[in-house]
């Protein structure tokens, strides 16, 4: 072979070689943006599963959190009916205390005296006048004696 042969022949195989070089390179350049693409979504999804785990802890932490209420509201509930039980108990030994210092012992309703300092001296005497004869009339009468007496203009 001669110079001029191996010339043409290495500039043949050359020329073809330049186009696959360009080609691969083309490849390499869309290879490289897909790789970079993939990663900012890599990173992306890292982000989001760390937020996840962030809220799954939080959850967790929320969900012993309620636990442990549940079981502090439990023992003051507990500790609320033991309370009842021993006013109640209380409140009958005072009623049999009463009873047998010989006077009759009478109920206390909560919440009457609110209402009653919420009554006018009007409401308050048609409350006395349709309570029948006896100790509790007496004692509600001495009790509102002011506001009745206003209401009657007694002075």
């Amino acid at each position: 072979m001669t110079l001029e042969e191996s010339f043409k022949a290495l500039k043949a195989a050359f020329t073809n070689k330049n186009a696959e070089a360009e080609a691969h390179a083309k490849e390499v350049s869309a290879l490289k943006e897909k790789n970079d693409t993939l990663a900012a979504e890599i990173a992306t999804l890292t982000e989001k599963f760390e937020m996840a785990a962030a809220a799954v802890s939080e959850r967790d932490a929320l969900a012993s959190k309620v636990e442990e209420l549940l079981k502090s509201l439990a023992a003051v509930e507990k500790e609320k009916a033991e309370a009842n039980n021993k006013i109640e108990s209380v409140g009958k030994k005072a009623a049999q205390i009463v009873a047998a210092a010989g006077a009759t012992p009478i109920e206390i309703i909560p919440g009457s005296t609110a209402e009653a300092a919420n009554k006018s001296g009007k409401e308050l005497w048609e409350e006395y006048l349709a309570m029948p004869p006896s100790a509790a009339k007496q004692t509600f009468y001495n009790k509102h004696r002011n506001k009745i007496i206003a209401h009657l203009g007694i002075k």
